[in-house]
């Protein structure tokens, strides 16, 4: 039974080879506090025969080497329609473009279907991801052990090395991470009636994937708040939000994103419309009637649970310079009735000073307006950073047709400019009738933006009828969260040689070393000094941030 091992860091497509000169044994470096894994593809002659798997670890000195448990994930090709265009939306079949990885339309696989027991095989080829949850508690050590994998009457046998490092990632999170849940989806993907308890049960399954991915901060949105109006007058009921933030917090979330308040129902429109009654301006006598209702109710709500010091609120998405002085006036109102909580957003023109607390522009934008955001960071202000649907070309995103290291680097991004945070629109943000396995390119608003999303940015799960499927998107954004907490501990006794390490595969957003072998080796540089840099003081001493 042909196979070969490929770097977790690496795109698998349905027509790769395996090259019988390729790895056929498994050697992984890793932190503690962390996962390592890798991708197997399999030539099989009995197709259809079921394939069962085992993992047997090598008896050690270390006594403990039984707690290293491996998860076996079955990929899933995806169709990518169309290829990323060089500023934003995606190109005519055809165009050429530097910056892809494959001309589309193309298969490849990212997926991940969770396997425990043996799976009927489909294909005559298969492709496998690996992955050992490292303890944080696991003593530094070479531990061996071997994948079986059997289909019909034939047998695989894969010698597997993990080199453990006394490096060990943070269990708390230092970087702010959040991907916006669409809770309608992960009820109507699932044949679920919406906030019935079994989609509360998915709810919940949605958010152990995003607390895998080590997502710190949650959106609730207006959609879970029911709202009565009688002449001018507003009620609020915040029973579910309250269900809500208790299931996301029990997961180890940190952080509440209080819902947009307003929107534009044009691009370029100058006023924001209230997101609960898109017929109201939000700064109108009608707009502000609403708010002067909700905010204080809000606050109070979150404060009597003691979930406001947690809490950061939205205004209005996305503000341009059209809308500027709008929103100006919008975050005035937040402030005035919610004193002391920060107001954050995803924006686009840059000079609304005093209206925000967490700055989130694009990487592109933060390049454009490097000087600015660098002042304001000066000045003790908070920057993150956002992806979506731009910024493409040779820039850093998330996108199926870039290379998959692109995804990890972003994080490297977050240390290399000193942005505390990263958003993202699309954790399940199918679009209306989707197939987000057949079209990842679906059009994204028809009225406000009649072109297509690149392909992958609506989503980074899949749905599955047991409940969200990671990807190999989502492990490298992971990947990437841990490699920036090993930087910070690094950085916090050496920055110099944090940054050495840095500068020797990632050079701007739009400039990253992408050869996997020569990430390993600035990876493993960066495993070496933590473990030596950081854990060299006695107990009572040691300060590692």
């Amino acid at each position: 039974m042909p196979y070969q091992i490929f770097h977790t860091n690496e795109w698998l497509y349905p027509d790769t080879l395996i090259s019988e000169s390729g790895p056929d044994s498994i050697s992984l470096s890793t932190a503690r506090g962390s996962r390592a894994g890798c991708q197997i593809l399999i030539q099989l002659e009995d197709v259809g025969a079921p394939l069962s798997w085992t993992y047997t670890p090598t008896p050690s000195a270390a006594m403990n080497c039984d707690n290293i448990q491996m998860e076996l994930f079955r990929l899933r090709d995806v169709l990518v329609n169309e290829n990323t265009g060089p500023k934003y939306s995606t190109i005519p079949v055809g165009t050429p473009a530097d910056y892809i990885t494959r001309p589309a339309p193309f298969r490849v696989y990212d997926a991940l279907q969770r396997v425990d027991q043996a799976f009927t095989t489909s294909s005559p080829k298969e492709a496998l991801y690996v992955s050992w949850h490292i303890p944080a508690s696991l003593l530094p050590s070479i531990y061996h052990g071997e994948i079986c994998l059997t289909a019909g009457n034939q047998a695989i046998n894969i010698p597997v090395t993990l080199e453990v490092f006394q490096a060990v990632v943070p269990e708390q999170e230092t970087l702010a991470i959040t991907n916006w849940l669409s809770n309608q989806n992960a009820a109507t993907y699932h044949g679920l009636e919406l906030w019935s308890e079994d989609h509360w049960h998915m709810l919940r399954k949605y958010g152990e994937a995003m607390r895998r991915t080590r997502q710190t901060h949650f959106l609730v949105g207006l959609e879970l708040i029911d709202i009565q109006e009688d002449t001018g007058r507003y009620t609020f009921d915040f029973t579910k939000v309250k269900r809500y933030i208790e299931l996301f917090l029990s997961l180890g979330f940190t952080g509440i994103e209080g819902g947009h308040l307003a929107s534009r129902t044009g691009w370029d429109d100058p006023l924001f419309v209230l997101n609960y009654r898109n017929d109201i301006k939000a700064t109108s006598p009608e707009g502000y009637t609403f708010l002067a209702q909700f905010l204080p109710a809000w606050q109070q709500f979150l404060q009597q649970h003691d979930w406001l010091d947690r809490t950061i609120q939205h205004v209005a998405d996305e503000p341009i310079q059209q809308s500027a002085s709008d929103f100006r006036i919008l975050s005035s109102i937040v402030r005035k009735f919610m004193p002391g909580v920060k107001l954050i957003e995803a924006m686009i023109y840059p000079h609304i000073e005093g209206s925000l607390d967490i700055w989130v522009p694009t990487n592109e934008g933060f390049d454009q307006h490097q000087a600015h955001f660098q002042h304001l960071q000066n000045l003790g202000e908070t920057v993150w950073f956002y992806t979506c649907w731009n910024p493409g070309g040779h820039y850093l995103n998330r996108f199926l047709d870039i290379p998959l290291l692109k995804t990890r680097y972003l994080h490297w991004g977050n240390y290399k400019y000193g942005l505390k945070g990263y958003l993202h629109w699309g954790f399940n943000m199918y679009l209306d009738n989707q197939d987000p396995f057949e079209l990842t390119c679906p059009y994204l608003a028809p009225g406000v933006h009649a072109k297509r999303v690149p392909s992958g940015d609506t989503h980074i799960v899949y749905p599955d009828a047991e409940g969200p499927m990671l990807s190999m998107r989502l492990e490298a954004m992971r990947l990437g969260v841990e490699d920036y907490e090993l930087l910070q501990l690094l950085a916090g006794v050496n920055k110099p040689l944090a940054d050495e390490i840095l500068q020797s595969c990632f050079f701007s957003f739009t400039g990253v070393e992408t050869n996997s072998v020569n990430f390993d080796l600035a990876h493993r540089r960066l495993l070496e000094a933590v473990s030596a840099s950081c854990y060299n003081f006695p107990e009572n001493e040691r300060v590692l941030t």
